[in-house]
């Protein structure tokens, strides 16, 4: 019954309270519902759901309480605010009828400015509670839009860095490694086949993040550990590799643990450079 007039269903057997409640809430413009029972009052808030309800509790067939149990176990009524209104004022009543749900409770009799001021009150606040969760929905809705659109963004840019990857891979393919091979088929000194052998080893540590192997090991490898990696891969001595890099050998060694410790070697009988040949 939510429009720009605010609705109230009265449920009360009584037609003489029914009849001085209509006239106190319609004389302020507050659209009023009656209904003389609870089953009554069921059907119609199904049909049409109102902004308030207040609920006599003595009724033949379901009482106050039963109706406004029903009311809190159907997910689309639950959010409407219950007043009860009764002679029955005693502080058991009020407890029972607080328990069932309800928001406040008059007694009977009752003056005409406290229901008034009561109806006023929970009017506002149901339409302020309706205003915070509509908010709520919007927020969520935009936040889901942003996420969406990120991700939309996040794609696209993995789809950039895939086509620079796959550029860079196709240069080396295309302009570097030719070259490479035709010094391999040069009379070579053993120093400077040394040497074409690094320039291949590094080349394949480059390549191999940008296609996709042993990305998340050369995000964990300092530059130097690459470089070490790639000549043991080469199956180079702890000496070779620190001549070819002008390190010590303890240097080499620091970096071969380190290799092992991050790729989970440490204290298993695996071989490094095959380890890191299969990785490859």
């Amino acid at each position: 019954m939510t429009t720009d007039t605010p609705g109230v269903m009265l449920i009360d057997d009584s037609t003489e309270s029914l009849t001085l409640l209509t006239r106190i809430l319609s004389t302020q413009g507050i659209g009023v519902r009656q209904a003389r029972s609870g089953a009554m009052a069921l059907a119609a808030i199904q049909a049409k759901a109102p902004d308030l309800i207040i609920l006599d509790i003595r009724m033949p067939g379901m009482d106050g309480f039963q109706v406004c149990q029903a009311l809190k176990e159907d997910p689309d009524a639950r959010a409407i605010p219950v007043i009860f209104i009764s002679g029955l004022g005693s502080a058991e009543d009020k407890s029972r009828a607080f328990e069932a749900g309800a928001v406040d409770f008059i007694t009977k009799p009752f003056q005409e400015a406290e229901v008034l001021a009561r109806v006023r009150l929970h009017l506002t606040l149901n339409q302020m509670t309706r205003e915070l969760e509509s908010r709520v929905r919007q927020r969520t809705r935009k936040l889901e839009e942003s996420n969406t659109a990120l991700k939309v963004l996040l794609d696209h840019r993995q789809e950039e860095r895939d086509q620079v990857a796959d550029q860079m891979l196709s240069q080396i393919n295309s302009l570097v490694l030719p070259f490479i091979r035709q010094l391999e088929d040069t009379e070579l000194s053993p120093r400077q086949a040394e040497l074409v052998q690094v320039i291949q080893a590094n080349l394949n540590g480059i390549a191999a993040p940008l296609a996709g192997k042993l990305h998340g090991l050369a995000q964990g490898l300092t530059p130097r550990e690459m470089e070490v990696a790639a000549l043991i891969r080469l199956g180079k001595t702890n000496g070779e590799i620190a001549d070819i890099l002008n390190i010590s050998e303890p240097a080499v060694s620091f970096h071969r643990q380190n290799l092992r410790k991050k790729l989970g070697l440490l204290g298993r009988k695996v071989s490094l450079a095959a380890h890191l040949n299969h990785l490859e």
